[in-house]
């Protein structure tokens, strides 16, 4: 019967454990939301509005903080009520140790229940306790997450750019992570308002935040950085698809239409984009981006130009007019060999830390050389354009790919065992087949193989891109024919 006294201390010492957590948690995070919050200043005047706003969002923070301390703290205190009820429990046992059995056998079960009655009423009470918890440090996440977003487009605000900005810049001192900075003016915006007023400045400021989202990747971050001015940071991007996203935001931006009390209406916008390159810190990455952006006014706005670290150049230079055979394509904005061996690298290291699991396919389209030879250039990088396509079709958000040399494809699946990423080229198979099927029959078909390979311990990336690659030729390599 005694031996079921520690158990007790046991549970007093994790409810007490709890409790002390749960109230450093709510203080920290509140402290660290308002906190946060007085450290940002406004840009300008037109930001008040804002500010206010994120003062209020601030001010029930720190109210649904001081809830949650509240809450432990009353945990504190049921869990020393229950303490002094254990401690009596447990001198009226130790008392009956001194009488005869018979005597002390029903004070002995009355004593028992009152043990179970008082442990089940601490955990009663700790339950309900969690559960107010838990429903405060969802407020605190809504209310981080208002003071994150701007109220008037639904984009990311200036807050979130700067610490987003912060965490890539980071990756790439650490892991040399590639990325780019879009900076995004409308132009003549000012003359704009006092024409056809504020209401509906602020329509054409919304309907170029929809822009942005569609015009960008899940992963990119497209924000308002302030008035009329935008920006977009583009993980894993070089100069060569920046340059693409820029002109492709600048197309969609000029085609839209707003509508606003039944009238319609249509900006045009100046763009400069930028590469983090050595050295860089995010102010030189951002003055890199204006100036590109003032030389993109310069040139009669309407256009985009990006920094290369000594001068700005046309966004559009060297690329093909709009119609040519050369437009863009997907194959020009996949990720490239660099970025998906730094990529591949952190995620060993995950591998290492956390045993997640990590596959990697490889996508090589068989006689590539004699296809281009035969076909000509133009039909190649079509054909290597169907199949970047439905090789993306079958692929999660998480996934990644990257094209490699010429006929070449590398898949990085996180997460994923050999089985699960076994099932990934079994549904590129039926994507291909599709995409053969509905080709022309008279349109060259070529042949596409898949390796595969999963992480093994204390493996590299390039080991297992070397494994996968490897794959390609043995018995488990799988062949299908695409048409385009």
């Amino acid at each position: 019967m005694f031996d079921a006294l520690p158990s007790t201390g046991i549970l007093l010492l994790l409810s007490l454990v709890f409790s002390g957590v749960a109230l450093v948690i709510g203080f920290g995070l509140g402290a660290w939301f308002f906190g946060s919050y007085l450290g940002e200043q406004p840009s300008n005047d037109r930001s008040k509005q804002r500010d206010a706003e994120l003062q209020r969002a601030a001010e029930r923070a720190m109210m649904a903080s001081q809830r949650i301390q509240d809450h432990a703290k009353n945990m504190v205190s049921d869990v020393d009520a229950h303490s002094l009820k254990v401690s009596d429990i447990s001198t009226d046992l130790q008392a009956l140790t001194s009488g005869s059995p018979t005597e002390g056998s029903e004070a002995v079960f009355s004593t028992i229940s009152r043990t179970v009655a008082a442990n089940n009423e601490l955990q009663s009470r700790l339950e309900h306790a969690e559960k107010q918890i838990q429903a405060q440090a969802a407020d605190l996440r809504s209310y981080q997450n208002e003071a994150r977003t701007d109220s008037l487009t639904g984009l990311a605000n200036r807050r979130a750019f700067d610490d987003e900005l912060k965490r890539r810049l980071a990756e790439w001192q650490r892991h040399r992570t590639p990325f780019s900075l879009l900076l995004l003016d409308i132009d003549h915006f000012k003359q704009f308002n006092d024409t056809h007023g504020h209401l509906a400045g602020d329509e054409v400021l919304r309907n170029v935040g929809k822009v942005l989202v569609k015009a960008t990747r899940q992963m990119d971050l497209p924000c308002r950085y302030g008035g009329e001015e935008f920006a977009v940071i583009l993980p894993g991007t070089d100069i060569p698809a920046a340059r693409i996203v820029a002109e492709r935001v600048r197309k969609a931006v000029e085609a839209a239409v707003v509508k606003f009390e039944g009238k319609l209406f249509s900006v045009t916008c100046s763009i400069g984009v930028a590469r983090i390159a050595n050295h860089d810190d995010a102010a030189k990455l951002i003055r890199h981006a204006d100036d590109a952006l003032y030389t993109s006014k310069e040139a009669g706005r309407n256009c985009g130009h990006w920094h290369n670290g000594t001068e700005c150049l046309p966004v559009n230079c060297g690329a093909p007019q709009a119609g040519a055979e050369s437009d863009t394509k997907l194959i020009d904005t996949l990720a490239s060999k660099s970025t998906i061996v730094e990529t591949m690298r952190r995620r060993v290291l995950e591998h290492q830390r956390f045993s997640i699991p990590l596959s990697v396919g490889y996508l090589r389209v068989d006689d590539y050389a004699n296809f281009c030879q035969q076909y000509g250039k133009s039909v190649a990088r079509l054909a290597l354009d169907s199949v970047a396509v439905f090789t993306q079709s079958v692929l999660r958000e998480m996934d990644l790919l990257a094209r490699l040399d010429d006929g070449e494809f590398i898949i990085l699946l996180p997460g994923s065992t050999l089985g699960e990423a076994k099932q990934v080229v079994k549904r590129l198979q039926v994507a291909a087949s599709s995409a053969h099927s509905t080709s022309a029959s008279q349109n060259p078909q070529l042949g596409v193989s898949h390796g595969i390979a999963e992480l093994r311990s204390n493996e590299t990336a390039e080991q297992i891109m070397a494994r996968a690659k490897a794959a390609v030729d043995s018995e488990e390599s799988q062949q299908q024919p695409i048409g385009h």
